[in-house]
């Protein structure tokens, strides 16, 4: 019940995302938001960190950086299906969010060689 209070008294404009940044367990609660499928959280953490996952993104993916975009939609399609529930206990949110971006960048790489036909690394 706690989080339904919670996501209902959230706003998530820019001045809040930045406060969450700042202070970690805040931060961390938004990214539980967004892992469950809040799609306002989603969209909050798709305007602050776009660029952030982006970069992550195309510096995982080594010669398939055209894919990028791909990735985070896919990261982000992600979080509105529930498939990877965030845990605070196993770390912060961004790092957890990073990791996911770097896992479906290094599988869509992965593809995109195979599919190619080259081999990897």
């Amino acid at each position: 019940m706690k989080n339904v209070t919670l996501r209902n008294t959230l706003t998530f404009d820019a001045h809040t995302i930045v406060t969450f940044l700042e202070c970690q367990e805040d931060f961390d609660t938004l990214v539980m938001l967004a892992s469950r499928g809040d799609r306002r959280a989603i969209g909050a953490i798709a305007a602050a960190l776009g660029g952030e996952l982006f970069k992550v993104a195309r510096k995982a993916l080594k010669g398939c950086e055209d894919e990028a975009d791909d990735v985070i939609q896919d990261f982000l399609l992600s979080l509105v299906e529930e498939r990877w529930p965030f845990n605070r206990e196993q770390g912060g949110g961004q790092a957890w969010m990073f990791g996911i971006v770097r896992m479906i960048a290094r599988n869509r790489r992965r593809e995109s060689r195979r599919f190619s036909g080259l081999d990897e690394d």
